[in-house]
């Protein structure tokens, strides 16, 4: 099972690293010319239906203590999510190791769990077959009966895949429901969907109930630029204490640095063809590019990188201006 999760997660999360730019015109296009009429799929996506997790219902207790955070110094921090909620939180194995071999040697990728019973400073996940204890700076929470409208960005996982992920509401028939577009998979992934056609960066899938939550600037799961000297590092919220914030890094490491070094990327950019912004380069530093196009059903700014001869995707939520 975990190498599955391995390999289905080159797709996905901020391995999250973003490898979600994408290249889409050809060799020489002009970075200034609206490219709107050009940048959706020639088709109508198929839609892909997910299904609810499935946990065990009958795991024994953990009667350990949970193991140490390896940020001593991070606040601990408390949960909002009850017993039976969805949350986000790494693997119980890359926990472990970080306790035990430290944060430098191990990577992370947050995939869904089910709160168990939610502790003033660690909680008991249920993690599909088995429970653990996890110290809370680990646990994003998706509070349950939560809606979205058409626009919105949320944080869920991937639902017919695996690993957290940001995702544009397409669709908002259904509020509970909504069907959306992956914002954290790259626009040009070839990788094909389970509908054997449909690729899984230009795919729409209809969420679970309770399986997602609106975000806003600074929630968990939003990037943020880390200033470190004279680059801008790309980052994940993942917790938020006081004056600290827990991030991802490139390459699915850990760090904290101070709120006070940190940028928040606007969740929707408003921008336009020819407007100079800063975004993603490589997964690692926000670098300097121009606007070529918006692509404003499926999230995405179409950037020109200063010498690049390419268009790259950008996921909303990743521009700064």
């Amino acid at each position: 099972m975990k190498a599955l999760k391995l390999t289905i997660t080159a797709f996905s999360m901020f391995a999250f690293t973003i490898a979600c730019q994408s290249t889409t015109s050809k060799n020489g296009a002009d970075p200034a010319k609206p490219k709107e009429a050009t940048l959706s799929t020639s088709s109508e996506p198929k839609l892909s239906e997910a299904r609810p997790p499935t946990f065990s219902t009958n795991s024994a207790a953990d009667t350990e203590p949970a193991v140490k955070f390896p940020f001593p110094d991070f606040p601990r921090i408390s949960v909002t999510a009850t017993p039976g909620d969805y949350v986000l939180a790494p693997s119980y194995n890359w926990i472990k190791d970080a306790a035990e071999k430290g944060v430098a040697s191990t990577t992370f990728i947050w995939y869904v769990q089910k709160m168990a019973s939610p502790g003033k400073e660690d909680s008991e996940l249920q993690f599909l077959s088995e429970r653990h204890k996890v110290p809370n700076a680990y646990i994003i929470s998706i509070p349950p009966k939560q809606t979205a409208r058409k626009g919105d960005i949320v944080l869920t996982w991937w639902q017919t895949g695996s690993g957290m992920q940001r995702a544009i509401v397409v669709e908002d028939t259904d509020p509970g429901r909504p069907i959306v577009r992956y914002l954290d998979i790259a626009f040009d992934n070839p990788a094909k969907s389970r509908d054997g056609s449909t690729t899984i960066g230009k795919m729409d899938e209809r969420l679970v109930p309770d399986s997602f939550v609106k975000l806003k600037s600074w929630d968990p799961g939003t990037r943020v630029a880390v200033q470190s000297g004279a680059n801008q590092k790309v980052a994940t919220i993942i917790s938020i204490a006081g004056a600290s914030v827990l991030v991802l890094e490139s390459g699915n490491k850990l760090a904290v640095y101070p709120k006070s070094s940190c940028q928040a990327a606007p969740l929707t950019p408003r921008v336009r063809a020819g407007d100079r912004v800063k975004a993603p380069r490589y997964g690692q530093n926000f670098a300097g590019a121009t606007v070529a196009g918006v692509d404003e059903r499926n999230g995405r700014v179409f950037v020109r990188f200063d010498g690049d001869k390419e268009d790259k995707a950008i996921a909303f939520g990743d521009i700064l201006n």
